[in-house]
């Protein structure tokens, strides 16, 4: 028995890269040398790679004077055309080529995506099913299908075909990544659980698909599960970079930074750092409170990504954590430059200035915060204390009653205007305010003390929280 030949790659890529050469040493030479259609096809596709459908087109041209009844090179020159928006001479070339071979799929699938791109999307799904039943790749067929209907706006309608192309092939990654993020976009992420599991199920070994579940489970405050699915992803592919960077996101939700810096650090064996890993990472030592560490890795993305805000505003907050305000206070300002809306930076100029004295520049930053995040329980709190500890009882008092319309079910701004009411002389409003502020969170009273001490010596306000603990 003979044994069977397989091809060898490194020959057929030598092989294609000797038709290249010739065929450029013949366009240097404006000569004339024959070329078989299989290495014309594999230059056309050379430079269809490197972007050039204008040498590709030229390529084609030739081919044809020496391969005059080759259909292959028509539609090759049909998909061209399209890529330099020449559209309507593709599709009449998709014509001619029809009327020679009217059942070759790649005909049908190539004007079906000319269609898609004039966004006619009825003829494109009519022009793909047309080919279905003379495919022999399905899940290329079904793949495309559901980029039609993606463009389209029907992402419902491409998680179907984009099945389909899974069940005919389990091994098509892209299917598999677009898929997941058709479930993300419409929001479907328990059914993207389920498609997930079911597909496990029959494909075990899937690295892909375990990582897309570990994705969705990650996007779901699922952490626990993502890091299982993760595990489960590098246990079949162990050098899965964004593995290793998506467990550690999910470490880091868990609060166990040191293993989630670990893990960001595994990616470096895999692939060159990036700035958001090295940000990551610096966030990690800032909550294991190494603000020296935290701040050389934020200065380390700062070096490859000097655009990243972030970065910038991390090493400022590090020098907050140390008591350096004047130092911080030039960090703040640049990632101000980069990102003159993030709430998050004028909250922490604010900050800053307060430190330092500077309770204009502190107002003015803490109105800011306002302005863009009103949610943002925090600044209502840290703005109305500037303006108590500026002698302004009155604006503070009003300022939180402001912050209460954004939060009314909040217990921790009535808890501190119980303290404002108080220190202002309003007895029996702060009494009746710690009554409301009991009703919503008695769990929370402890604020109450930790901002004004002193109240612990009122026996009212003692024994209305006992009351009020007693209860539950």
């Amino acid at each position: 028995m003979e044994e069977e030949e397989f091809p060898n790659p490194n020959e057929e890529s030598s092989r294609i890269r000797h038709s290249i050469e010739r065929y450029e040493e013949m366009v240097r030479n404006k000569e004339a040398y024959f070329f078989d259609v299989d290495a014309f096809l594999n230059i056309i596709d050379y430079y269809i790679e490197r972007n050039d459908p204008v040498k590709a087109l030229q390529v084609v041209d030739f081919a044809q004077s020496q391969h005059p009844t080759s259909i292959d090179f028509l539609l090759r020159q049909a998909q061209l055309l399209a890529m330099v928006d020449r559209t309507e001479e593709a599709l009449a070339i998709l014509d001619k080529a029809e009327q020679l071979t009217p059942a070759d799929p790649d005909l049908h699938m190539i004007r079906g995506s000319i269609y898609s791109s004039l966004q006619q999307f009825e003829k494109a799904v009519a022009c793909f099913n047309q080919a279905i039943p003379l495919a022999d790749e399905l899940d290329i067929l079904y793949l495309n299908l559901a980029y039609v209907y993606e463009s389209w706006g029907d992402y419902n309608k491409a998680i179907e075909y984009l099945q389909l192309s899974l069940e005919d092939n389990p091994e098509n990654d892209v299917a598999l990544y677009e898929i997941a993020f058709c479930y993300e976009f419409t929001d479907r992420l328990e059914d993207s659980i389920s498609f997930y599991e079911r597909f496990i199920d029959k494909q075990p070994y899937s690295y892909a698909a375990w990582y897309n579940l570990g994705n969705v489970l990650n996007r779901m405050d699922r952490f626990e599960e993502a890091l299982d699915a993760y595990d489960y992803c590098l246990a079949i592919k162990d050098d899965f970079s964004s593995a290793y960077f998506n467990k550690a996101n999910s470490l880091a939700n868990l609060n166990r930074f040191q293993e989630a810096i670990e893990c960001y650090k595994k990616t470096f064996e895999f692939e060159a750092p990036d700035a958001l890993t090295y940000y990551n990472i610096g966030e990690c030592y800032e909550q294991l409170e190494d603000m020296q560490r935290s701040r050389e890795y934020y200065r380390k993305a700062t070096k490859l990504d000097p655009n990243l805000s972030q970065a910038w505003l991390g090493i400022g907050v590090t020098l907050q954590n140390e008591e350096r305000w004047f130092e911080a206070l030039h960090y703040i300002k640049k990632a101000l430059e980069l990102d003159e809306d993030s709430a998050e930076c004028w909250f922490a100029l604010g900050d800053a200035e307060y430190h330092l004295d500077n309770y204009a520049a502190a107002e003015a930053a803490y109105q800011k915060v306002v302005q863009l995040e009103p949610e943002n329980k925090d600044i209502w709190l840290e703005y109305s204390h500037l303006l108590m500890v500026d002698n302004r009882q009155a604006e503070a008092i009003e300022l939180l009653e402001n912050g209460l319309v954004y939060h009314p079910e909040d217990a921790e701004l009535l808890y501190r205007m119980v303290c404002y009411h108080y220190s202002t002389g309003r007895i029996q409003e702060a009494y009746q305010l710690l009554e409301a502020a009991l009703d919503k969170n008695v769990d929370l009273c402890h604020t109450l003390f930790e901002y004004a001490p002193s109240l612990e010596k009122d026996r009212n306000i003692v024994e209305l929280i006992d009351l009020y603990k007693k209860r539950l």
